[in-house]
C-alpha cells in the first residue's frame, strides 16, 4: 500500500500538531506502587493507624482507645492517593487538633495521650 501523493497543485492536510513525530527524549512514567518518602509529614500520622487488612484505610487513635472494650467501631477514613484532608477535618472537627496545636495532645514519645 503506497502513501498517497500529492501533486504541486494540492496541499496537504496535515499540519505540525498532527503530523506524528519520533521524539528523542522521553518521559519516565512513576510507578504507582512506588513508596515515597515525605519529609514533611502531616500531623495525621500520629493520630490515624493504618487498617491491619486494608492500606488503604486509617482509624482514629482516639477513637480506637474511647471505644476499647465496646461493640462500636470507629470509622474508617480513606488514604487514597495520600489525601489527608478528611483525616485533617476530622480532628479539628471532633477532637479540636489541628497542625498549630496538635504537639500538645503527644507524649514524648508522640504517641497519643489525650483521651477525649
Amino acid at each position: 500500500m503506497s502513501s498517497p501523493s500529492f501533486s504541486d497543485n494540492e496541499e496537504s492536510n496535515v499540519t505540525p500538531s498532527t503530523a506524528s513525530t519520533s521524539s528523542t527524549t522521553s518521559r519516565k512514567k512513576r510507578k504507582a506502587n512506588a513508596k515515597v518518602v515525605h519529609s514533611n509529614k502531616s500531623h495525621t500520622s500520629f493520630f490515624f493507624s493504618i487498617d491491619k487488612d486494608n492500606a488503604e484505610l486509617a482509624h482514629c487513635k482516639i477513637y480506637m482507645c474511647n471505644f476499647a472494650g465496646s461493640w462500636q467501631t470507629p470509622y474508617p477514613y480513606t488514604r487514597k492517593g495520600s489525601n489527608t484532608s478528611n483525616m485533617i477535618a476530622h480532628l479539628r472537627d471532633k477532637h479540636n487538633i489541628t497542625k498549630d496545636n496538635y504537639t500538645d495532645h503527644l507524649d514524648e514519645h508522640n504517641e497519643v495521650y489525650t483521651i477525649f
